[in-house]
This record gives structure tokens, sequence and C-alpha cells, in this order.
């Protein structure tokens, strides 16, 4: 099994529950990734670029995956006015290139045997557009489109497609985003989800060969239910941002008691 993205957050707990299951897990990330998350599998880290398309393919090749899962992403909010052009480029090609690469990478090993599972991560800004984070919606959107497709395309392949849609995760990647005002759209729920449940939602997913799931599910209707209508987003996204601000808020709090550091 792969996961990308091993080092953060999100995957780290994807590794912990597969490893919890006796699994070989394939721990991929161009950071460091600690050297033990669990005992009872088999553990395996590995430096991998997911914006690299051939080195996708060789560790797909190399390992024969039966389960792989495209976690890695990065979040590069800020206005788009304001944002340069190498940012925004960095954060398609590991959120969009890299669930692509990924893909096509075990598709390529999976195909020929006729089974496999891919779980690509994705998020509530797949349904919802966000202002501060156009580019991250962008790709979640993106990648939300492309499982579908691909889905399609290759039903009879035998290989099940998932795709996990979460509300923001307490992670380090949010941990980097308490101070800023663009990221207020990724604090808007009373609690963030923790990366525990969410990685459990997405094994669920696999386990029970569905394609799309969210989390938690009454706020994911009601972000599928605005993203119908971009008048609704737009009317709603001053509300949002108070709520939003009011959740960065209550995260710098909860930062600095964890840390001991002030705000």
């Amino acid at each position: 099994m792969v996961v990308t993205g091993a080092a953060g957050g999100l995957g780290q707990e994807f590794c912990k529950l597969l490893l919890g299951k006796g699994a070989t897990v394939v721990a991929a990330d161009l950071a460091d990734i600690p050297a033990d998350l669990g005992n009872n599998g088999v553990f395996k880290p590995t430096q991998l670029d997911v914006t690299d398309p051939a080195g996708c393919r060789e560790l797909a090749n190399d390992i024969q995956p039966d389960v792989w899962i495209n976690n890695a992403g990065i979040l590069g909010a800020g206005q788009v006015s304001e944002q340069d052009g190498e940012s925004m480029a960095k954060v398609l090609s590991v959120n969009l290139g890299g669930v692509i690469n990924g893909t096509m990478a075990a598709v390529s090993v999976m195909k020929p045997k006729g089974e496999g599972r891919i779980l690509n991560v994705g998020s509530f800004a797949s349904w919802t557009p966000a202002p501060g984070l156009a580019v991250y919606c962008a790709t979640k959107h993106g990648v939300r489109a492309f499982t579908v497709a691909t889905a399609a395309e290759l039903a009879s392949s035998g290989i099940k497609f998932s795709l996990l849609c979460p509300e923001g995760i307490w992670t380090p990647m949010l941990y980097e985003s308490v101070k800023d005002g663009s990221a207020q759209m990724s604090f808007t729920a009373r609690k963030l989800l923790m990366p525990a449940e969410v990685a459990q939602a997405g094994i669920s997913l696999i386990e029970r060969g569905l394609l799309i799931g969210s989390i938690p599910k009454g706020r994911a209707v009601l972000a599928r239910t605005v993203g119908l209508s971009a008048t609704a987003v737009v009317k709603m996204t001053p509300y949002l941002a108070r709520a939003g601000k009011a959740g960065q808020r209550r995260m710098r709090d909860r930062l600095a008691g964890e840390t001991g550091s002030g705000n």
C-alpha cells in the first residue's frame, strides 16, 4: 500500500491505521518521515516527488501496490491578485498533478491484474469555492472531476476509486495558517476535524468500495448545496469570513496552549 504525503498529519494517520491492520505500507514523501508509525505491519518510508510522473510510475512498478492513497497536498492560501505564478504553479502541480500522477502510476500496475483500490483526498473545497483559497479550490474541484471521470472510464477494470472530501483538519498545514487572513475559510467549522477520524473515514470508503464520501456529513450537505449556486457563494462569503476569523482565533489560543507560546 502506498500513502503519499506521509510526513504530514493526515498521511501519518493513514499509515498508522493501515499498519495497525497488519499491512505493508510504503510511506512516500519528500520531507522526513518518522521512523516508526506502528508495529503490526511492515513500514517502508521512501522519498517521492508526486509532481514527477516518472518517479510515481517507478515506485508503482517496484512495489506493485494493491492500494494507493493520493494524500499529498498543500494549502497555498492567498489573494489571487497578490500571489506569484511560482507559488500558484506549485499548488497546482502538487494537489492536482500529484493526484493524476499517482493515479496513473497505480492504474498502470493494477489494470493488468484486474484489481486495486485508489483513494484520492479531496476537500469540502471540491464542492464549494472559498475566497482566499481560489487556487486550492481549483485543484480540489479538479481532483473530484478527475476521480469521477477516471472511475467511469475504468468501471470494468476491477479498480475501485474513492474520493474523500473532509472539512478543515487540525494538522500542521493549518497550524501554519492560524494567522493568515486569506485562510479564514479553512476555519469556519466550530470544531475542526482530527486527522485520525478523517483517516478512518478514508479507509472505510476503500473497504466499502464507495466512490465519494464527505466528513462531517451534515455540513457536507450544506457545502454541496451552497456550491451549486455561485450567487450563494458570493452572498455567504462575509458570514463565513467572520466565522473563519473566530475559528482562527480559537485555534491560535489552542496552539498557544499546546506549545506554550504566545499568539
